[in-house]
């Protein structure tokens, strides 16, 4: 690895006694990571000319999945801001309960939820994307699928995790109710896609 400070900078922020950044932006992290091997692995690919019949596929996959990528880099950022918001409207909610305050606790709690939920859809797009990697991928890259796979659902599960513990408080029924059934919907979809993914990556060569 050409730079594990970086690396080692992320974990230590995670190891502080600050709450953030928390479980969200390492579900998004995990996200992020899991596209990241899959773009890895569509650029070994598209160097093989065994592949040479997928290569316009692999080109855009790989264009497509340096978005999922970023996008979920830019939320591991936003989670743990809107973790902080949310603790400080908590706190003006406590010393000073008036509807304003209540107000702007209620829309801290839904940012809180809307961006992990984002990171479940993009981790969710991620997996959809690794079932088409791993039908056309170079075997020998067979492992790093495997392990993107793994990441995408935990990043999934991690940010839907997020999502349901935000919503416990919030009073806007509706806004609950619908979080609730695209999460519902999106758990069914992942564990058909990580099934789908690991059978391809079981075929023979």
């Amino acid at each position: 690895m050409k730079d594990v400070e970086a690396l080692r900078s992320f974990c230590m922020e995670l190891s502080s006694d600050q709450p953030s950044p928390g479980g969200g932006t390492a579900s998004a992290a995990a996200g992020a990571m899991s596209a990241s091997l899959l773009i890895m692995v569509c650029g070994v690919t598209g160097r093989s000319k065994r592949h040479i019949g997928h290569w316009q596929e692999i080109k855009d996959i790989k264009t497509a999945l340096v978005n999922r990528r970023d996008d979920l880099l830019r939320l591991a950022k936003e989670d743990a801001q809107a973790y902080d918001d949310l603790v400080e409207a908590s706190k003006r909610r406590r010393a000073n309960d008036t509807p304003e305050n209540m107000e702007r606790f209620q829309a801290s709690l839904k940012r809180a939820a809307d961006i992990p939920a984002r990171t479940a859809a993009e981790c969710c797009t991620v997996l959809e994307q690794s079932v088409i990697v791993a039908g056309i991928q170079t075997r020998n890259a067979s492992s790093d699928t495997l392990v993107a796979v793994m990441l995408a659902e935990a990043g999934f599960n991690g940010a839907s995790a997020n999502v349901d513990i935000n919503l416990r408080d919030i009073t806007d029924n509706d806004f609950v109710q619908g979080a609730q059934k695209r999460l519902q919907g999106q758990s069914t979809k992942v564990r058909r896609l990580v099934e789908d993914a690991l059978s391809r990556l079981r075929e023979p060569a």
